[in-house]
């Protein structure tokens, strides 16, 4: 390992990467057409053309790239150079000088082997494996016409290297066999991908890498999963070299606060990473591995770690980036720049772990050491500056130098404007700086940085934490109190500055979802729009980034570039407002008073809130007026109060339902709702945005008064007053009211249930022993359900749909529910078990549990995951998910809807009703049937469960059992999104006669939970 610093720096630099994963050896191509070069391996069409020089040993007579398959970068490159081609000739430039050097920069090469290529010409063939990604690669040395040919490139492009390498098409007799092939064609055969599979992961990782520097980590994870997806498909699951992928999409998951799914990943990669071509790799698997730690809440624990990370890392450093001494120039070695900028960032990360870990005081001087080594080797860009500056102005908050902090907050958002310009490290340092602005006093300067910040976030649909959207909210309620003329416009904004935090990624999932149904509705030209916008907008910050790390000198050629870019921009976001209207609107993270207050009818009120470290604040609009009040439940309060509700709920160890906690309810209640009595009072329909645990809750069992535990029959459960609606978010409502109209679907009803448990054999053989045993244990209490046989038929009937409109038992099938045509139906009914993420460790999906199909030798396909359901087209008024959990906490925090539910919404859904816990067979078919009776009889979705859920509390002690009171038996369904909307009114409780309890036999009231 060693540093080159000399006037062929920035010779080597045209083949050369700034930052990993250092893919050098290839340039963009396109710039001239190029000449035909025959096919490829894999029968891809290949052209040649003039290509950059790389070091080379000998005069240059001409340098060529080639491109195959369509592929916008080199396959490989060849370069004819002078010279006697005698053997010790090839065996030279094989095994040392510039070209052999420049080479194993890239690649991992084992010994030269003496062989030939077609047509008899003697060569040496190296058998390489790039250091990222992995994938098989090849390097000739040829004794050419004119003189040696060095070449490299795509394992694949191997006979158009030696074409080329000869300047003829050779004829494919016997005597002109290539030998050298007869030695690749083993290799090739088993990885059998082509250089397009190659160029697509690159492209994905490339993007990865651009969205994670601008902290949009839900659309990162997503490009890293797809490179994972290619390589995993032509290397192998065990190929060591899929751990940069891998890596790649842990540290994005962890960024989403989601653990579990991180640590799967990080466990695969730290196995993969000692054997991984990437010299890097174990550097950086210990780097991520304290990220995700740190993530964690473990700032301790994530120190000694990142300690590990750097000594790792350090072991890769050349010794002169390391001293104390100011080197001008430029590293030139791609794993010697991988090295150090991992280094630089595992310092800073430590500072970051020891700020949090309360140790702010040492956290200032690594920053600067960070720093430092990034300025020695020229590789300080000014991202990094923002970084480094935002790190140190926590250190400095952590002190309680507040002033200080605010400075650094500032200059670090100035960087990161220069660096990723209206991207989201702008927008969250300038809500730092604000909070800090705040602590000082300054509210003035405080709401300048906030809604400088509001602004970046709104034009990016991106999302910020909580605890740096609680203090925007103090300051303009602070501002609201002391200007009582400006109350209204100043609650407005509290309410439009509350949705700017996030928690997951379900808000983003439903809003995209539900700008596909609203703005696309299947339209190829919207999609393709769309789609340019998207590449515009990488395309621009690809070369904001290129800007920023470009060596001295003027920048006018690169500032051209960018503003044709932009303009390139402005026309893609012009095509798409001509294409779909509504589409920027529709994908809007947030959405005004104005825009809520429309999709409100005059008897509905929509309460929202966010929930802080310390406090939080309630919303609420009605009639276009909006209510914000503080409230003092904290985040971690409710929390605790969540879980204890949900545990007097739930049925205990022993099987039976506890006692109903009344005092939880009635304080979740009073700090939620009970501060916005004016605003909700009289509303027929309360639509309900939760924020974190809360989301697990179906609020109807919420108690506005006291109640006694046994008598709770006559309790002020909240769904006595209003019928509830839950929602993602306000916008979510937004965009899901936007489309217009109901379902178009021609057919009232299919239902599935009754489904056929798996066999132990099949799910020993789908869980093996050695790693998922205790899963096949679990999934084996997974029992048959007989009730959701009698549950489907009366929503049948009730529905006046056919008898083929119900599968059951060996038909509620994976394979029978995709040849459904489910988008013809209005109603979808699945009552079954289903599983949550993680539930079964080697289940990492929400699922829900089908019939295996006859003779199945697995239990595969019993197990129908939500990236199936992804895959399902419908148009749906509703979707009934009769299931134990499918609205449950999934996640951290309560996270919105389980992903069933997220994948139904992406599917086609409008309204979907949910459980939130294990069910009671007979109370659930009772639900069911009753809110569909009431539904076809006009009632809206909200209303008809409504209706229903009233039926079990009044009726129990009379025609039904008492226990039907508890909120174990009528809470558990929560209608997400509206379903089916009454065209004028809310059909009342009474609006039907109550007697579907004769559609649920006796025998069924105290049926089995599913579990």
């Amino acid at each position: 390992m060693r540093l080159r610093f000399s006037a062929m720096v920035l010779f080597l630099l045209l083949g050369a990467c700034a930052e990993p994963p250092p893919e050098a050896y290839v340039t963009r191509g396109g710039g001239q057409a190029g000449q035909p070069a025959g096919n490829d391996s894999r029968g891809d069409a290949c052209t040649v053309q003039a290509g950059r020089q790389p070091p080379a040993d000998r005069p240059v007579i001409r340098a060529q790239e080639t491109y195959c398959g369509g592929w916008s970068q080199p396959a490989a490159r060849i370069i004819h150079l002078r010279g006697a081609t005698g053997a010790a000739d090839l065996d030279a430039l094989a095994a040392s000088g510039l070209w052999r050097s420049w080479l194993d920069l890239r690649v991992a090469c084992g010994a030269p082997v003496a062989t030939t290529v077609a047509g008899g010409a003697a060569a040496r063939l190296l058998s390489c494996t790039r250091r990222s990604g992995g994938w098989p690669h090849v390097a000739l040395v040829i004794a050419g016409a004119e003189g040696p040919v060095v070449a490299d490139g795509v394992a694949t492009a191997t006979p158009v290297i030696e074409r080329l390498a000869l300047g003829r098409q050779v004829a494919g007799d016997a005597g002109s066999r290539s030998a050298a092939m007869q030695l690749a064609v083993t290799r090739l055969a088993a990885d059998a991908f082509r250089t397009g599979d190659v160029g697509r992961y690159e492209e994905l990782m490339r993007l990865g890498a651009d969205l994670n520097q601008t902290e949009n980590y839900t659309a990162a994870e997503e490009a890293y999963r797809a490179a994972l997806a290619v390589q995993e498909r032509v290397l192998g699951r065990d190929n060591p070299n899929i751990v940069g992928a891998l890596l790649g999409l842990a540290v994005n998951i962890s960024n989403q606060q989601r653990p579990r799914e991180a640590q799967i990943l990080l466990d695969r990669a730290g196995q993969l990473a000692p054997q991984a071509a990437d010299v890097i790799a174990p550097a950086r698997y210990l780097h991520y591995t304290g990220l995700a730690t740190m993530n964690r809440g473990d700032a301790a624990a994530a120190i000694p770690i990142l300690e590990q990370a750097e000594t790792a890392y350090r072991a890769q450093v050349p010794q002169e980036a390391l001293e104390d001494t100011n080197v001008a120039g430029i590293v030139a070695d791609p794993i010697a720049q991988s090295a150090i900028l991992g280094l630089a960032e595992a310092k800073r990360n430590r500072a970051l772990a020891l700020t949090r870990a309360g140790r702010s005081a040492e956290a200032t001087a690594l920053v600067n050491e960070a720093r430092t080594l990034l300025r020695r080797a020229g590789l300080e860009a000014t991202i990094t500056i923002g970084r480094a500056l935002r790190t140190q102005a926590g250190a400095e908050a952590r002190r309680g130098r507040t002033e200080a902090a605010a400075r650094l907050m500032e200059q670090a958002a100035n960087r990161f404007a220069v660096a990723v310009p209206g991207e989201r490290p702008e927008a969250i340092t300038l809500f730092l700086a604000g909070s800090q602005r705040l602590l000082t006093g300054r509210r003035a300067e405080a709401l300048s940085a906030f809604r400088a910040g509001a602004a970046i976030v709104r034009a990016r649909q991106v999302a910020l934490p909580v605890e740096a959207v609680i203090p925007y909210l103090d300051a303009l309620n602070a501002e609201a109190a002391a200007s009582p003329a400006q109350d209204q416009a100043l609650r407005a904004e509290m309410f439009a500055a509350a949705q700017l935090a996030q928690r997951g990624s379900t808000a983003r999932f439903v809003q995209q979802a539900s700008a596909r149904v609203g703005a696309a509705g299947g339209d190829t030209r919207v999609a393709e729009a769309v789609r340019g916008l998207q590449e515009a907008d990488r395309a621009l910050r690809t070369l904001f980034n290129e800007r920023d790390v470009a060596l001295g000198g003027g920048n006018a050629e690169l500032d051209a570039r960018i503003n044709a870019a932009q303009q390139r921009r402005n026309e893609a976001e012009s095509e798409v407002a001509a294409a779909a209207p509504g589409y920027r609107q529709l994908l809007l993270t947030a959405v005004d008073t104005p825009a809520v207050a429309r999709v409100l009818a005059p008897d509905e009120a929509l309460v929202t809130m966010l929930l802080g470290p310390r406090h939080g604040y309630v919303m609420a609009i009605r009639r276009g007026t909006v209510t914000a009040v503080r409230t003092t439940l904290s985040e971690a309060e409710a929390n605790q109060r969540v879980q204890r509700l949900r545990a007097s709920i739930e049925l205990n160890a022993q099987g039976q339902v506890p006692v109903f906690d009344v005092a939880e309810a009635r304080a979740l209640h009073a700090a939620l709702l009970a501060p916005l009595a004016a605003a909700t009072e009289g509303a027929a329909t309360l639509i309900v945005a939760p924020d974190g645990a809360l989301l697990s809750l179906p609020f109807g069992l919420l108690l506005a008064g006291p109640a006694d535990p046994a008598a709770l029959g006559r309790a002020p459960f909240l769904i006595r007053r209003h019928a509830i609606v839950h929602v993602p978010s306000p916008q979510a409502l937004a965009t899901l009211r936007a489309a217009p109209g109901g379902s178009a679907a021609p057919l009232p009803y299919i239902g599935f249930g009754d489904f056929v448990p798996p066999t132990p054999a099949q799910l020993a053989r789908s869980f093996p022993a050695d790693r998922c045993g205790e899963d096949a244990r679990l999934a084996q209490g997974l029992g048959r359900l007989p009730g959701t046989r009698t549950e489907v038929q009366a929503a049948r009937q009730l529905t006046g749909s056919a008898p083929d409109a119900v599968l059951l038992g060996g038909d509620f099938t994976a394979a029978k529910l995709r040849q459904a045509r489910l988008g013809q139906y209005r109603i979808l009914h699945l009552a079954t078990h289903a599983l949550l993420a993680g539930e079964l460790n080697c289940l990492p999906e929400p699922t829900i549990l089908l019939s295996a199909p006859a003779g199945a030798a697995d239990a595969n396909a019993a197990f129908m995951r939500a990236s199936e359901v992804l895959n399902i087209q419908m148009d749906a008024d509703l979707v009934i998910l009769s299931a134990c959990n499918t609205g449950g906490a999934g996640g951290a925090g309560g996270e919105a809807l389980s992903g069933l539910a997220r994948a139904f919404f992406y599917a086609g859904a409008r309204g979907l009703l949910i459980t939130h816990w294990a069910v009671d067979d007979g109370a659930a078919a009772l639900t069911v049937a009753d809110a569909i009776r009431r539904q076809q009889g006009g009632a809206s979705s909200a209303a008809a469960l409504r209706g229903a859920q009233l039926l079990l509390l009044d009726e129990a002690g009379g025609r039904l059992p008492a226990n039907f009171a508890h909120p174990y038996y009528w809470a558990p369904f929560a209608l997400i999104g509206d379903g089916r909307r009454a065209p004028a009114r809310n059909a009342s409780v009474n609006d039907a006669p109550r007697s579907p309890i004769a559609t649920v036999p006796a025998g069924d009231t105290a049926g089995a939970s599913r579990l």
